[in-house]
């Protein structure tokens, strides 16, 4: 079944060829491999809002998300070294959370292959507890993501 969607309100884009390691013993990408390609999407999103990765691995920001929850809907495989989009937004915010919306485009074959999201938690670093995010962030996140909604 074809899938299409609306990429206007994805800020960001993300391409990306699939790799050798990525295809399982079916020869199409494992399911699993989706979820880091989510990953990298949010990680290209705090880059394209201007923030460097520190070599401790943390954002220039000072801040710290956990992933909460993770989910993908999938409608069409993908095969070594097909080219991928992968779309993402911030679809909402709250005190302490965001949730993330990505899409995933098969360049090769010309079709939406799958659908997913990602709830990130800001916590403190120290305790690792979840702490609101501060106003300055959601401020950026507003002008940079033009579509995301406040939910506080």
């Amino acid at each position: 079944m074809e899938k299409e969607f609306d990429v206007s309100k994805f800020p960001v884009k993300l391409e990306i060829n699939v790799r050798s390691y990525e295809v399982d013993f079916q020869n199409v990408v494992n399911n699993a491999v989706y979820f880091n390609y989510f990953e990298l999407a949010r990680i290209d999103y705090r880059k394209k809002m201007g923030y460097s990765l520190n070599p401790n691995g943390t954002f220039s920001d000072g801040l710290l998300f956990f992933v909460a929850h993770n989910e993908c809907d999938y409608f069409s495989p993908a095969y070594l070294d097909n080219e991928l989009i992968i779309y993402t937004r911030i679809d909402y915010i709250k005190n302490s959370s965001l949730n993330f919306e990505h899409l995933i485009y098969n360049k090769t074959t010309q079709q939406f292959i799958a659908r997913g999201s990602g709830v990130i938690v800001n916590v403190d670093p120290l305790t690792m507890s979840p702490v609101p995010i501060p106003e300055t962030k959601i401020e950026e996140i507003k002008t940079f993501d033009k579509a995301v909604k406040v939910l506080r």
